[in-house]
């Protein structure tokens, strides 16, 4: 993952997100990913219009962003209920918190540029969320 491809961190102060809402929906995240969750996930954004997305963070170019709108469509109002209730952050953080996380957690699945494998294993979603935090740390000011 390129320093390019880590970028949308910098989206995520735009939207008020910070680190404890990153990291409260990070396990959330992971769960939906595991277990071949990830194909079901990543059915779902290309059925919602969003492969060009997905494809990004599959392949090898730039991740496209996405935004809290798109994830609450594609994953319906009750899922990002569902998380929001059992993370405790409103609803609206949950959605923009994911849609910062998962263009790197596919990426990270993907490192060939194809589509991950049913038993990828999924990354650490807290060590993505370091990683992030650490390469805006080092921006210039």
């Amino acid at each position: 993952m390129g320093y390019s491809r880590s970028m949308s961190i910098l989206d995520s102060l735009t939207e008020n997100l910070d680190a404890e809402h990153l990291s409260k929906v990070a396990g959330p995240l992971k769960d939906m990913l595991s277990g071949g969750g990830v194909h079901d996930l990543l059915d779902k954004l290309h059925a919602g219009g969003l492969g060009d997305k997905v494809q990004s963070w599959v392949g090898m170019a730039k991740n496209l962003p996405i935004s809290g709108d798109q994830i609450n469509s594609v994953l319906g109002n009750d899922t990002v209920k569902s998380i929001a209730a059992k993370v405790g952050i409103p609803t609206d953080k949950v959605a923009a918190a994911i849609a910062h996380l998962l263009p790197q957690a596919v990426d990270k699945m993907t490192p060939d540029g194809k589509p991950p494998a049913k038993d990828a294993k999924v990354p650490d979603v807290a060590e993505l969320i370091r990683n992030m935090q650490a390469a805006t740390a080092n921006l210039p000011k």
